[in-house]
């Protein structure tokens, strides 16, 4: 069945506010690492760019001129000048319908000022992520009871990523090299490199505060940027510090959809969703093909990508419940916050004047396409069949009429944040093919969630070690990864015998990454130490 929702009816679009904050389609956190400095920077504000993308020559010249560089001059020193920036500083993107034409795309994480470039020149592609991300973290620090949390976050981002770096005092379009602290040679590039780009100071407008729609969903994301800025970052080179911030970003946007989408089928089911990270991510250490913890790792994978799909209908239902709504003949009280709403909706899927207002919703649609189509047929059959309601009719019309963008997207965002081309991923295997798919995050992510996990609740301070039963279960408490044993859905004896080999694998890789202390077998005499340097 072939059909396509028409734009007139007001749904076809894919956009859902009312359930997650961020657009479901292919992102990258690399990309959107330099607006984030921007909004620190500026107090949740950016700035138009005015940069031309496509005129990297120019800005290539500005820098060969510039009276602190020596030695590169005439032809050739501009092609070591051009091979040095291509290489270290500037990302290039290809574009066109063909993608036959490069245009600049952004600078490598090597210093705050990059936002002076005005690059990326749009923010489309991040999805609005990069704005969760920041009033994420602003949020968290006015639950600390910060008196001024935009003042406090840029603080903590300069003293990670503003190393040699002069904001001046209004830093809305040219932060510069303060030309005392010693900096390492690529960054220094970047520096003079920058200093050929204009900036701006058209600001966007201030954004209110953040106010999600599953909460549990989005305040780890907050939670770990925060702790890790204060704890970890002014104590680790700044490339590193980006990595490790990049890795957390990509790691919680991962699981912001696959949250949002349990705790919503709790709501339309009726039951009270679960408390923590209900994730349950097997990640696999023992990278052979065909053992029982590769298998584990595969199905986990099987089974989120099934948990996004039938979020796709349920997030499609919670727009139109939200329409009916409107126009029943006693509005409802749906609550002050945004999760109130959400809850409130999903509590009316089975009113009567609620079913009668979506299947007037789903006449709208048949309305709208042509007669005798395709579209028309299909729902006429799901309008007779008697085991469906009108909202079960509603949402199987909506994801039929939106299934390939809308479950493409969904797809691209799993791979993307799952970083599955990157470095810091915890999502491995081919891209194009899903069958290879498998939770196995890089020594890098692993780092990363080492780490944090060291961050005391309090997140004023770290541990110096923990027990390896204590490291397991914070692992599984707050990013919902699993190591010692298989998921609950997933549980059996081979399952079991799987997840202690993949204990033993974890085991080793910690061994490598010097960060493990064993005296004997027993989990009580086994621990592992904090495996980068910490504030406190």
């Amino acid at each position: 069945m072939t059909f396509t929702i028409p734009n007139q009816t007001g749904f076809n679009s894919l956009m859902t506010p009312t359930v997650i904050n961020v657009e479901l389609n292919d992102t990258d956190v690399d990309r959107m690492l330099t607006r984030i400095l921007e909004m620190a920077v500026k107090r949740g504000r950016a700035a138009s760019s005015r940069t031309d993308t496509k005129d990297y020559l120019t800005y290539l010249d500005r820098l060969q001129a510039s009276p602190h560089l020596e030695g590169f001059e005439g032809e050739r020193g501009r092609d070591v000048l051009d091979g040095w920036i291509r290489s270290s500083v500037l990302k290039e993107e290809r574009v066109g319908l063909r993608r036959d034409s490069v245009q600049m795309g952004y600078l490598r994480p090597l210093t705050i000022a990059a936002y002076r470039s005005g690059l990326p020149k749009t923010a489309s592609r991040n999805r609005q992520a990069d704005l969760l991300a920041y009033r994420s973290m602003e949020d968290t620090l006015l639950g600390e009871g910060a008196e001024n949390s935009s003042k406090h976050l840029e603080d903590l981002f300069v003293a990670t990523f503003g190393r040699g770096v002069d904001l001046g005092v209004a830093p809305w379009s040219s932060p510069k090299y303060d030309e005392t602290t010693p900096l390492d040679i690529d960054t220094m590039l970047a520096l003079r490199f920058l200093e050929g780009f204009e900036g701006s100071d058209r600001l966007s407008k201030e954004r209110s505060r953040l106010d999600p729609p599953v909460p549990a969903a989005v305040a780890p994301l907050g939670r770990d940027l925060v702790d890790f800025l204060r704890l970890y970052g002014p104590r680790m080179p700044v490339t590193e510090a980006y990595a490790h911030l990049a890795a957390l970003i990509s790691i919680r946007l991962f699981q912001l959809p696959l949250i949002t989408a349990r705790t919503l089928r709790d709501l339309l089911e009726g039951t009270e969703p679960t408390a923590g990270n209900p994730s349950e991510m097997y990640c696999d250490f023992v990278r052979q093909r065909g053992t029982a913890s590769d298998d584990l790792s595969r199905m986990c994978v099987v089974r989120d990508l099934e948990v996004m799909r039938t979020f796709f209908g349920d997030r499609l239902l919670m727009r139109s419940l939200g329409h009916a709504v409107q126009v029943l003949p006693t509005r409802p009280e749906l609550g002050e916050t945004a999760a109130d709403h959400l809850r409130s909706l999903a509590a009316l899927r089975h009113d009567p004047a609620m079913q009668m207002a979506l299947g007037m919703q789903l006449v709208q649609i048949r309305n709208e396409l042509e007669d005798g189509s395709e579209g028309q047929e299909f729902i006429d059959e799901v309008q007779s069949a008697s085991d469906l309601n009108p909202a079960d009719r509603l949402t199987a019309v909506l994801v039929e009429g939106l299934r390939k963008r809308g479950l493409e997207n969904q797809v691209k965002w799993f791979w993307s944040t799952g970083g599955i081309t990157k470095a810091y991923g915890v999502l491995a295997g081919t891209q194009r093919a899903r069958s290879t798919w498998r939770y196995a995050p890089t020594d890098e992510c692993v780092t990363t969630l080492l780490s944090m996990c060291f961050v005391e609740p309090d997140g004023q301070r770290t541990a110096a070690r923990l027990r390896m039963d204590e490291l397991l279960g914070r692992l599984e408490a707050r990013f919902g990864i699993l190591i010692a044993r298989p998921p609950a859905d997933l549980d059996s004896a081979d399952a079991r015998a799987g997840a202690a080999q993949n204990l033993a694998a974890f085991t080793r890789q910690l061994k490598l990454l010097g960060c493990f202390q064993g005296l004997s077998d027993d989990f009580s005499a086994q621990f592992v130490t904090r495996p980068r340097d910490a504030i406190a």
